[in-house]
């Protein structure tokens, strides 16, 4: 019993508490995970064909099962030797760049560590990725600005939701997504440590710039996550500590004398120069990367936009290709795949002219001419979103015993839940998102709260957004083509939006009190306070009326 005690008390010192929280919880996921994987039988998602073009870059191949690719997970890989156009993004030549390719090799390293005969086996690539779950989460609770007891429920939240069947079986595939959603906690966490005092570090800064440029990085797709990082990097003045301590031993010797308005927002101006210089060059890092991309997948975005989404929403193609200033003569695409023009032949006419010419702002232009395509084409994506996983990839093994294409529910708690909204889609999740977007806000710029509660405010505020520019980013790029995989981010960032508003309830707890401001920051007296809040105020006046009436009574 003494060493209970005297663990208990070591565990209770609160320099401790968060980082022995943080651990455990870290462990306790990557267990969970692993259990959720693999207990019963190992489940994963089948190749949809993408998987080939990181493959191949490890020199490997899959080993024939004797059954159609989409029907089972096919986790083995035997060595095979790759030449030119063999691997390359679509037969082009030109190689298929994702920081996925970091976490499968290093699953091809581990493979004979774990016994496997053959050269890699995707079942340790989901030990890899189970692995760097526990450390987001563990980030995660770390730098969460709440009670302990919120933070285990915030991190609980997103661990169910990231184990829920519509997410987890692709830590089990040759594909690049597994790699985007580490990076998108990755970014939480970063967010979270970078928002929650009122001054940044140039490394807080950099570490969020890391966690983009792995998300960007696995899928270009997610490039619209600048739309919530980019004003939450510039939001907070940078604080160099060395100049800091400077500044303030030269204040204690000559007192400066208070700053006008135009003084303060230069100064203000300046101190967020680091962050947008920074800001610069993460977009520009991005930009070249999505742009060093093959032009292949360029062309597969627009045909798949053109021919399988405007057209077969309209009722004109002929009208709709001239309004884009495409040969007429091509209308016999619609409704088409790009699979449509593979294989010999010569190019139609006017194809050329097609590629050359088509850009994402002539698509938007058609689209703003049309406004009703535009709801057109966002009911099929926010039907896509409730469908939330790819029903033609089938989720098991060759051994497992289940029937081709089977998928399995082992954790539905999302994905019974966005079956739920279909019926209501356009009122759900539009409330979902915009409410977020708008009770962030609020909380972001709320004065009687403190810059650790606001940080859970700009963080609603960076899911929302990444939310919305993520669903507009697949609508614009792929269209309708395989709308309900491309829409895995849009799901899992609305997942990550419910943990969040939980965490949003325990800022909402924290206006008010004055033990959220830093020593020295006096408590703001605007703004008016909800009923319980008034409540609190009186406890605490009275408290301190108390303390000087005591101090009032002693003798001197």
């Amino acid at each position: 019993m003494t060493a209970v005690r005297r663990t208990w008390s070591w565990l209770a010192e609160p320099g401790r508490r968060i980082p022995v929280v943080s651990t455990a919880l870290g462990v306790l996921w990557t267990v969970i995970m692993l259990a959720r994987l693999f207990v019963g039988g190992a489940v994963g998602l089948a190749d949809n064909f993408d998987g080939h073009r990181l493959m191949c870059q490890l020199q490997v191949a899959a080993v024939p099962n004797g059954h159609d690719t989409w029907a089972y997970l096919n986790p083995v890989y035997d060595t095979h030797v790759w030449y030119g156009e063999a691997c390359s993004a679509g037969g082009t030549g030109e190689p298929y760049l994702s920081s996925q390719w970091y976490f499968l090799w290093l699953a091809k390293l581990l493979t004979p560590v774990f016994g496997f005969d053959h050269a890699l086996d995707l079942r340790v690539l989901g030990v890899v990725v189970s692995v760097f779950f526990g450390l987001a989460i563990g980030l995660i609770c770390a730098a969460l600005p709440l009670p302990v007891w919120v933070r285990v429920l915030v991190v609980s939240l997103i661990g169910l939701f990231t184990a829920d069947s519509t997410i987890a079986p692709y830590f089990v595939s040759p594909l690049s997504e597994p790699a985007a959603i580490i990076g998108m906690l990755l970014i939480v966490a970063a967010l979270l440590r970078l928002l929650r005092r009122n001054f940044v570090t140039v490394a807080d800064l950099l570490l969020v710039s890391a966690a983009v440029l792995w998300t960007v990085m696995a899928k270009t797709q997610t490039i619209t996550m600048f739309a919530g990082v980019l004003p939450a990097m510039l939001v907070r003045p940078v604080r160099f500590p060395w100049l800091a301590k400077l500044r303030r031993t030269r204040r204690e010797l000559c007192p400066e004398p208070p700053r006008g308005l135009r003084r303060r927002a230069l100064v203000g101006a300046l101190r967020r120069t680091p962050a947008v210089v920074i800001c610069g060059l993460l977009v520009f890092g991005c930009v070249q990367f999505a742009s060093s991309q093959s032009r292949w997948l360029t062309e597969i975005y627009h045909f798949h936009q053109v021919f399988g989404t405007i057209l077969p929403l309209g009722s004109d193609p002929r009208q709709d290709l001239r309004d884009l200033g495409v040969d007429e003569s091509l209308a016999r695409y619609d409704g088409e795949s790009i699979l449509a023009l593979s294989g010999p032949g010569e190019v139609p006419q006017g194809y050329r002219e097609f590629l050359d010419d088509m850009s994402m702002t002539r698509i938007a232009g058609f689209y703003a001419t049309h406004p009703a395509r535009i709801f057109a084409v966002l009911d099929r994506g926010l039907d896509a979103v409730t469908q939330a996983r790819p029903g033609y990839l089938g989720n098991y093994t060759p051994d497992s015993g289940k029937p081709a294409y089977s998928q399995e529910n082992r954790v539905f708690a999302g994905g019974a839940l966005f079956t739920l909204f279909r019926p209501v889609r356009w009122v759900v999740f539009p409330v979902l998102w915009l409410g977020s977007l708008a009770l962030g806000a609020w909380l972001a710029l709320h004065r009687r709260l403190g810059a650790a509660g606001r940080s859970i405010g700009w963080l609603l505020v960076a899911l929302s957004l990444n939310t919305v520019a993520q669903l507009a980013s697949v609508l614009l790029s792929d269209g309708l083509n395989d709308i309900v995989k491309h829409s895995i981010f849009v799901v899992y960032s609305t997942f990550l939006l419910f943990p969040a508003l939980v965490a949003a309830l325990g800022a909402i707890d924290k206006i008010g009190r004055p033990d959220q401001f830093l020593p020295g920051q006096k408590l703001p007296n605007t703004g008016v306070p909800w009923p319980w809040q008034r409540r609190r105020a009186r406890h605490v006046t009275g408290a301190v009326r108390g303390g000087e009436r005591e101090r009032e009574l002693e003798p001197v």
